[in-house]
Parts: C-alpha cells; structure tokens; sequence
C-alpha cells in the first residue's frame, strides 16, 4: 500500500487583493531558488525575505498543478541555510504532469524604490510574486537528498546454511478427493477439490494436476485436473480445465477415487471405474554443514524533506582498529517483509496457518477478559459447541477448514463492568508469539487475506456484528501511547450486513506506531462472532514508487571475520550516484562468523 500522502487546503492566494503585483522573472521581494523541474517524490527550494519585507513576519505559499490542485509543500522548521528557509514539496502519482504555478505572498513594509507603503496597506499581505516550474511525476527524483533526522543503523548477525544441490523431482500419488463446480457469473470455471488422500495438500502440488482414466457408466471421460491455487491444507481451485464425458457433456461433480465405485454424477447415480493419480515436481535439496555468516542491517529514519536515496553503500570493519572501513556491498533501497505468514508456500521467518502446530508454535489464541467462563449460544449444535460453554469455544485451528473460530456471544463482563466499548462482543483474539520491534518514524503496511462466514457444519451463527478489530499491543514493557487498553487500533475487517460470507483479498491497513522510541509490539487479531480464515499476513514499511521506505534492510555477507566485534558503515546514494555525505554506523556488534561448524541451527 503506498505510503500515506498529506494534503493542502485550496488557499486561493491567487485571488488576494493585494498593493504590489510583482511580476519581475526574479523577485525583488522575495530571495527564490528554484530547481529546473519538481520531479517524482521530494523536491526542495530556498525561500528568503527582503530588506523590503517586515522583519519577522510570515511568508504564504500555494503551489497548484497544472489541473489547478494543491501540491502539498512544508517549510522546514530546522533547516536554514543563510537567511533562507528549505521549502520541501511532494509530488505524487496524483500530481497532474506539467507547469505548476508557485504563488508567494509576503508583508511588504516599503517599494523597491524605498518609499513606504500606505498606512491602510500596513501589516497585511500585500506583495505578491509567482512564477511557473515543470512538474514531471514519473522522471526519477533528483533533488539533493537531505534528511529529516540523522539515520540509524542496527546490526545482527543471522547465520544461514549453505545449499549445495537444489533441483526438481517428478512425483506422483494415488489420490481421492470430490470435486465440486467453481463457477462465475453462473458458469463453471473450475473445481474446488476437497482432499482425502493425502490428507492434506502440500506446496509442492502448485503446478501439479490430478490425471488418469475415467468410465462413467461405461462412457470414457478426459482426466485432467490442474491444481492452480491452494486454499488451506485440504483445499484446492482447479480453473480452465473440466472434465468431459465423450459424448460432450461437463462433469458438474464428482467423488473421485481409484477403482470401482458408485456415485453422483450429473444428478444421477453412476457407475465408475477410475484410476486417479496425483502428478507434481518436487524441489529436491541437499543442504550442507557449513553455516554461513550475514549481517542483517536494518536502517532506520530514512524520512527525507528533499530527494530520495536510491542505493546504499555498505562496509565494514573489526571496531577495534584503526584502519578504514572496508568495501562489502552495493544494496538497492528496498522495503522487506518483517511479519510474514502463507496459508502455503514460502520459507516463512514467523509462522503460516499451514498446519495446527505451526500455527500454534507461531500464534496464540487468547482471552481479553480474566472473568470466569460468560455463557455463548448457538444456533444448531456441532461436536466441539454446546448450548451453554464453560469451556472457551474458540481455537486457533486448520481443523475442518476453519483458521479463527468464534461463535455468537453475549457482551462479556467482568466485576459487572461492560467491555462493549473497547474489546470484541466475543472477547478472544490471536496473536504472534514472536514480538516485532518497530519504530515511531516509520509508516507500515499490513496486508492480509482473510475469508469469513456465519455457518459451519450445522452451526449457525446469529447476533452481534461478526467483524475483526486489528490491533497493536506493547509487550515486553513497550507502553503503546493509545488510551484504548486493546492497543493502538490498525483497522476493521467488517462484514455487510446480512452476508452469509464474504471475502477479504489482499486487504491493507497503513499505520505509524503509535510508541515513543523503537520498541517490541505484537498483532492481534480481536474477533467478534463469525467463522474466519486468515491467510497471506504481512507486516512491512510502506513503500510508494516515487518516495523512498521510512526504514529498508540489508543482508550482506561476511566472508572475512570470525569471533570479532564488527562495525558496518552505511552510506546514501541518489539516482544518479550522488552521495549525501551522510554516513552511520552501527554499533559493535558480535560476530561467530562462517567457518565454524556448530551443526544443526537453532
């Protein structure tokens, strides 16, 4: 999700009356120093007064685009340079290409010519001066970088093993499964493929396809099934390919083993004869036993007021000598995940929904409320729900589909204090075991996939308004700066009224940490009423084409140093491979280093 702009009133300075209409292609009134173009990103000019001018008194700005809209600009308050304040200026996707107008304002006390101006003319805005600069939303931003607070650099060492063969394997299983129509605007597309066996789906079946042959009553039909999209761990879409009969007909349904059996097909009962088979590659590695050492830097109060870094520069050096740093890498600015789950594929750094234990060894189901057991009703009856619970009817489970599981509930109290106006009407929610620390100078972005419904097997959910409340907690001691006792809130996954399902696809929820320095924090999903599904979290700085991250990572190799105590100086490069002459370090930081066997990693 871009990064979160800021935006101006229409000031309509352009409208003013005013005494001096100042229309010298340079200003007599006011000192400008204006770049050739305002390009993507952060632009930046000089602004001064005259001696013409009331000492001390305010200056207006208005920048329009070429449609006649505010283009959002900011004096810096702390940087000055002479007389002359920085102006920074922000042209986003929606700035509209072309010549902008820059219209100033300013309190004149005399004319150029040295006489005053009139008493009725006196402290108020009465020189105006503009003038025109080309917009060009989409060239790369050129402007001299400037930030708006010194970076930081934090450095960790991260110790991950070599691969020394990596390759592809055919592979293939009998399978049973039934499939069921996938449709859209009334057509079939497709298959939902429900499995059997295997049991459960694995990464490795993306790509693969279920194929072999087929009689129905006799009647042979084309086998070919290709698993497209993975669900969970016993779902799967299957899309652009359905089965046919020879004689022409599409197979809406079918339960699908090998061997001979009877079922429905097409509305009827059928004889089938089958043999079904599972095909799909397998990637096949061999690791080995050698450990190698990176340094993981995590770069921080990237804020800029003009310009956009680019690139970094990255060296190192043993803290304790006196030599120079020493040349490691050249490193793009790039957003990186810090939060990151699947409901399937990847090498994840916290945790999927995948299976049971790996999202219990990840996650965490909880309670928001310490009072004994408030009784929850359903309608309908399942095997792990009763009518009146003592247990808590909530589970952060992959069991029958079902991920975050809640049931209708009465508003929770606790000493006959009402909960209804901070915590969820079901009070339980989820959350990551491991802590994240994030900063209060970085805007972040939480993406998610998420699917909801009011109904599983015969239960069905009635009541309070099914929605989930997203919320940031401190932990480890880290004092979230919110008056709600849930946390700093990132957003709601709502739900329309009366649906009996509804689908959440790549949902994103910009935020600022709301905490006084970097500090530890975790996510929690609060749930109120309803069967849910979460899949795809992702936790990440914003980022925006035009505008450089607030924070970015680094991985770079160490190759040179063991058992050492090493510093990493981090340099900032435009576009064009202009340095800042901005440069920090890290603080000294332990090394193992790579040729030290310690086996199996933790």
């Amino acid at each position: 999700m871009p990064k979160t702009r800021k935006t101006l009133q229409l000031k309509n300075l352009a409208k003013f009356d005013v005494l001096v209409e100042d229309r010298s292609t340079t200003s007599s009134y006011f000192r400008v120093n204006l770049p050739q173009t305002f390009t993507g990103g952060r632009n930046s000019f000089l602004l001064a007064g005259s001696p013409f001018l009331k000492a001390g008194s305010t200056i207006q700005i208005e920048i329009l685009d070429a449609k006649g809209q505010p283009i959002f600009q900011n004096p810096v308050q702390k940087y000055i340079q002479g007389n002359s304040r920085l102006v920074s200026v922000e042209i986003t996707e929606k700035t509209a290409p072309g010549f902008a107008t820059i219209i100033i304002m300013g309190i004149a006390t005399s004319f150029t010519t040295g006489e005053t101006v009139p008493p009725n003319w006196e402290n108020s805005y009465n020189v105006r001066w503009s003038t025109r600069i080309l917009v060009e939303p989409n060239s790369r931003n050129t402007s001299p970088i400037i930030f708006l607070n010194t970076p930081n650099v934090l450095s960790e060492e991260k110790r991950l093993y070599s691969v020394a063969t990596s390759s592809y394997v055919s592979a293939s299983a009998l399978v049973t499964a039934s499939l069921t129509p996938l449709k859209y605007s009334s057509f079939q597309i497709g298959y939902l493929i429900k499995a059997e066996s295997p049991t459960s789906f694995s990464a490795d079946y993306i790509g693969g396809y279920i194929t072999g042959s087929l009689l129905i009553n006799g009647v042979s039909a084309s086998l070919y099934v290709p698993i497209n999209e993975i669900l969970n761990d016993t779902t799967a879409f299957s899309s652009g390919e359905l089965i046919k009969t020879s004689t022409g007909e599409v197979i809406d349904s079918l339960y699908l083993r090998s061997g001979n059996y009877t079922t429905s097909v097409l509305g009827a009962s059928a004889v089938i004869s089958s043999s079904a088979n599972l095909v799909y590659s397998k990637l096949s590695t061999t690791a080995v036993n050698i450990p190698v050492s990176y340094a993981k830097l995590r770069v921080i109060n990237l804020n800029t007021v003009s310009g956009e870094p680019f690139k970094f520069k990255v060296s190192s050096k043993v803290s304790t000598n006196i030599s120079d740093y020493k040349f490691v890498a050249d490193a793009p600015v790039v957003t990186n995940d810090l939060l990151v789950t699947s409901s399937i594929r990847g090498d994840l750094s916290i945790g999927d929904f995948y299976t049971t234990p790996t999202a219990s060894q990840n996650w965490y189901a909880d309670s928001l409320i310490s009072s004994s057991n408030p009784v929850y009703t359903v309608s309908g009856s399942a095997p792990y729900y009763n009518s009146s619970v003592t247990s808590t009817p909530f589970s952060l489970s992959v069991t029958d589909d079902v991920l975050l599981r809640s049931i209708r509930a009465d508003v929770p109290t606790f000493n006959n204090q009402a909960f209804s106006g901070n915590v969820s009407a079901s009070g339980y929610f989820i959350g990551n075991k491991q802590s994240i620390t994030l900063f209060p100078t970085t805007e972040y972005t939480l993406q998610l996939d998420a699917f909801y419904k009011n109904f599983s097997a015969s239960v069905n959910l009635t009541g309070v308004e099914p929605k989930i409340d997203i919320y940031m907690a401190g932990v480890n001691g880290t004092r979230v700066i919110d008056n709600n006792p849930l946390g700093q809130k990132i957003g709601t996954l709502s739900v329309v009224t009366g649906a009996a399902s509804q689908r959440y696809q790549q949902t994103q929820f910009n935020f600022t940490p709301a905490i006084a320095v970097g500090s530890p924090v975790g996510i929690r999903f609060v749930v109120s009423n309803g069967f849910w599904y979460l899949s795809n979290v992702s936790l990440k700085p914003a980022s925006d084409k035009l505008f450089s991250p607030d924070e970015a990572q680094i991985l770079v190799p160490n190759t040179e140093y063991f058992n050492e105590l090493l510093e990493h100086k981090v340099e900032f490069f435009d576009i064009n491979n202009n340095s800042t002459d901005v440069a920090v370090s890290s603080i000294p930081t332990f090394f193992t280093g790579s040729n030290i066997d310690l086996g199996t990693l933790p």
